[in-house]
């Protein structure tokens, strides 16, 4: 596969915790990453990336084999997923000119970014559709990392269809419609995300709701303001969610905050207390729309040194 330059697999696939749900499969020790995919025709194949002397080996499995088309629109969906046509060059300017900045005594509150300039941090592993980010966003509210596996796992087990190598699907929109929401109580045990669920995926099935076209892409997709408001219109996304789901969809101006995130740059600043949201926006104001992106990286630059502290 062509990949942006530079480009890291590990350092992409581990920007957040997304990996560490299902269906993905990430093997760290063999660099290599993994997921079933349902195609555009219904077919449901098994797509993964390794890592190869020479880039990103690519490869599609499935009954009967994969044909040319097939594997075309799997491998499109995985770059998709690998967030290859975002374009980090503005971004890298603006963290160049102000670690110069930072180098020079000034700016005595921006983090240390060489990091992620030395090695092109800043691509976010995403899912196939908008919709499945959706979900998944909502399972992470309120809650420990360990309830939005069980919950995300259950979703996958329940609803999802069996595939290649074992595997099984995320749930499609209508398969989640489909149930109600005592079964999402009961059997998914999701607490109160259960109405938003039901709600979320009744809309994206019977077209009321179009998730995929906030997606940021070369053209025709809204920008910051538009996506951010059709996002909050959503059951269940108040702001920390509407800004993670914002940060997925290609859109890094707002911060995202949660008790996690928050907790850590008290710690890494060497802080009694929390910084308030409003210090916290200022620390970030000069990264302007990439103010959430830079926030970020500092926040998890730990995760992708020597002795990886992954969460």
């Amino acid at each position: 596969m062509r990949t942006p330059k530079p480009f890291d697999l590990a350092l992409t696939v581990e920007s957040h915790g997304f990996y560490d749900l299902p269906p993905w499969h990430w093997d760290r020790g063999a660099r290599r990453l993994g997921r079933p995919l349902r195609l555009s025709a219904g077919r449901v194949v098994y797509a993964e990336v390794t890592e190869g002397p020479k880039g990103l080996v690519f490869r599609a499995l499935a009954e009967g084999g994969v044909g040319a088309p097939d594997s075309r629109e799997a491998r499109e969906a995985m770059a998709v997923c690998l967030d290859f046509s975002h374009d980090l060059s503005p971004f890298f300017a603006r963290v160049e000119k102000l670690e110069a900045l930072r180098a020079e005594g000034e700016g005595r509150d921006l983090p240390d970014l060489r990091w992620a300039l030395a090695r092109g941090a800043g691509r976010l592993l995403r899912s196939p559709t908008v919709f499945e980010d959706a979900v998944k966003t909502l399972c992470t509210t309120n809650c420990t990392w360990a309830v939005t596996r069980g919950i995300v796992s259950r979703l996958c087990e329940r609803l999802g269809e069996p595939a290649p190598e074992g595997s099984v699907t995320f749930p499609a929109p209508e398969a989640m419609a489909s149930r109600d929401e005592r079964f999402y109580r009961e059997e998914i045990r999701a607490g109160y995300r259960a109405r938003y669920l039901v709600e979320l995926s009744r809309s994206a099935a019977d077209g009321r709701l179009d998730l995929e076209r906030l997606r940021r892409g070369p053209s025709g997709a809204p920008g910051a303001e538009e996506a951010a408001a059709a996002i909050r219109e959503l059951a269940g996304f108040g702001p920390y969610a509407t800004e993670h789901l914002l940060r997925l969809v290609g859109h890094h101006g707002h911060l995202a905050l949660d008790s996690w995130n928050r907790a850590k740059l008290a710690r890494l600043r060497g802080k009694r207390r929390l910084p308030s949201d409003r210090t916290l926006r200022r620390w970030y104001a000069p990264y302007g729309e990439w103010a959430g992106l830079a926030m970020w990286l500092e926040v998890t630059a730990d995760w992708h040194g020597d002795g990886p502290t992954l969460p």
